[in-house]
């Protein structure tokens, strides 16, 4: 067993073998959102929950470990890329740390944001590609966030899901750990998504949910059909209870309670001050 693997172990549950990341790189794309601006009581929710660890730049590593010694026992991957929504190209995402400085941090992973299907997609593909191979060498699990962009979908909701299964396989053939992908709009295409490479797949929030049953219920369908996990951000940081949040998709995720279930689970849970 090499320490490549031994940090996988780490990234998913001993007993259900499955992922539950809290990914948290959005400020540097939007800004200062909601539920960002108290970094130390957002991760110390995270670990209360259940999470096998927070996504994020350099800075909020640097912020919570820096805050509060307790935080250090949380789990973090180094996410290595981004843009602005300020910047010519926000698809565009490009590498602003390097492998050596999250060995630095001792983070147990990194991960890195890759855009299918946009101008810059194969400066995107060429700098994944070499990231894999250099997280090859040093034993660190690459998690790769693989987006098809809703400007470059076509209308048939069936070659959408395709798309995220050609995505899925990318990221697989370059050599990445895990990939997180989108939930498909047209969910009979789950099987070939979830089929496309031996890789963990992880399922993504999406935009922020106007009913949040359908939603865990969408969750559940794609845990069902052989998703290894979630990485969702938006859905859980700008939730009014984000530890309430939390232990649903924990009892989703691990305990494998249904998408009703974990949602009574959030509605039974006292709701918190929002964290600022």
């Amino acid at each position: 067993m090499n320490c490549k693997t031994l940090r996988i172990h780490r990234l998913f549950h001993p007993s259900s073998k499955r992922s539950l990341l809290l990914p948290i790189d959005h400020g540097t794309t939007m800004g200062p959102l909601t539920g960002l601006l108290n970094i130390p009581d957002l991760i110390r929710q995270a670990k209360d929950s259940g999470y096998q660890a927070v996504i994020a730049h350099k800075g909020i590593i640097h912020w919570a470990m820096s805050e509060n010694q307790d935080l250090a026992g949380m789990d973090y991957i180094l996410h290595l890329s981004a843009s602005t929504s300020m910047g010519p190209d926000t698809a565009f995402k490009q590498q602003v740390t390097s492998i050596e400085h999250a060995l630095r941090l001792g983070v147990t992973g990194i991960s890195v944001h890759t855009n299918l299907g946009v101008l810059h997609e194969p400066e995107m593909l060429k700098e994944l590609g070499e990231l894999c191979d250099q997280a090859y060498h040093w034993g660190l699990p690459l998690l790769v966030m693989m987006n098809v962009t809703k400007a470059e979908r076509t209308t048939n909701l069936l070659d959408h899901g395709k798309r995220i299964a050609h995505a899925v396989r990318v990221a697989g053939e370059l050599g990445a750990d895990m990939v997180k992908v989108e939930c498909p709009d047209h969910l009979e295409v789950l099987p070939e998504i979830m089929s496309a490479f031996k890789i963990p797949v992880l399922i993504a929030g999406g935009i922020k949910s106007s009913s949040k049953l359908d939603w865990l219920q969408s969750l559940d369908d794609c845990l069902e059909a052989g998703a290894k996990g979630l990485c969702i951000g938006r859905n859980v940081f700008e939730d009014e209870n984000p530890l309430a949040m939390g232990l649903a998709l924990n009892a989703l995720v691990h305990e494998r309670q249904s998408g009703s279930k974990a949602y009574e689970i959030y509605r039974g849970h006292q709701v918190l001050p929002l964290f600022n």
